[in-house]
């Protein structure tokens, strides 16, 4: 994933051209590229007509290349209003969001009126939606430290009919090495995946032995017992939240995988139907979903976008995963 800052149309042709880029090398025929071109275009103008400024995030996958339009500005008090054609408050055509939305598989607003909008718009390879079970129900952003190429964060996961398993890494520093570290963490989860959590873990911690290391964090949800089991360490954030808006930050033990593991133990938490999101420290720990009305059941995508663009630290890596929780 890439974002792209854009506060003038100089920055609009860039995001056309990067997305559409992306959207080719993972191997989009000539009318979804096309496709992805407008979507980014619409949105980026849209930064600037109503925002001034703002960012778009850029996330190509094997088979769907993802938008996400991040800003600051007024928000919107009726967005069903401003999705519909001809609906402007810059003095334009008003059909934005609304082309935006025909071209996507996927697409989701969220704004508050003084708080700003967050977009969020999929384009999928072949051109049709993924099933909700695959494409509503996880979601997750990893972005770089600004400057550098690779980001020491990474995240994995696996669902099965059972429950959901999510897994972050924070590579201890930036760069390549870190991401080398990441690496070695997600190759060995996706050997592990179907342990549990504490078993997990310890696999992960022998696998970055010859690495430089790095905090780690896993999340079972079971779905027979509504119920999560975490383990972790180091400073992977952890949050298990209902459907009431009731949040609980859940337990790591300090330590460094990969090289100090005094104790490796998980916990486990009541989970019935609302959202876990675990993030690095690339964003701070103090947030609360109760400051954005309805975003607990908006896409999980939203739900991350929000989280980066309001709490992330800008010198560091930053994930954030959102899972629906049943």
């Amino acid at each position: 994933m890439f974002a792209i800052e854009v506060g003038d149309q100089s920055q609009v042709a860039e995001a056309r051209q990067r997305a559409s880029s992306a959207a080719a090398s993972s191997g989009f025929d000539a009318v979804r590229v096309g496709q992805v071109a407008l979507a980014a275009t619409e949105l980026a103008t849209n930064l600037i007509k109503h925002a001034q400024r703002g960012e778009l995030l850029v996330n190509a996958e094997d088979e769907r290349l993802e938008l996400l339009a991040l800003d600051r500005g007024p928000g919107m008090a009726d967005i069903a209003a401003c999705l519909a054609d001809g609906y402007s408050t810059a003095g334009t055509r008003g059909a934005g969001l609304g082309a935006v939305r025909r071209l996507a598989q996927t697409f989701e607003v969220a704004s508050w009126p003084g708080r700003g909008t967050v977009v969020f718009a999929a384009v999928d390879r072949n051109g049709v939606a993924a099933p909700e079970s695959a494409a509503g129900c996880l979601a997750g952003l990893v972005l770089a430290k600004p400057g550098e190429v690779a980001s020491g964060d990474a995240w994995s996961a696996h669902a099965d009919l059972s429950g959901v398993t999510l897994f972050v890494v924070d590579g201890l520093g930036h760069g390549t090495e870190a991401a080398s570290a990441a690496h070695a963490a997600v190759d060995q989860f996706q050997q592990s995946h179907l342990e549990p959590p504490a078993e997990i873990l310890a696999a992960v911690h022998r696998a970055m032995r010859h690495t430089r290391g790095g905090a780690v964090a896993v999340a079972r949800v079971d779905w027979e017992s509504s119920t999560v089991t975490y383990a972790g360490l180091g400073n992977i954030a952890g949050t298990v939240i209902s459907a009431t808006g009731q949040e609980r930050r859940m337990v790591s033990h300090a330590g460094i995988a990969g090289h100090n593991a005094r104790k490796i133990q998980s916990f486990e938490y009541p989970c019935t139907a609302g959202a876990l999101i675990m993030h690095s420290d690339g964003l701070a720990t103090r947030w609360t979903l109760e400051d954005y009305p309805g975003l607990l059941n908006s896409h999980p995508m939203l739900i991350a976008g929000v989280l980066f663009r309001d709490f992330r630290r800008g010198g560091d890596d930053a994930t954030v995963v959102v899972a629906r929780t049943r």
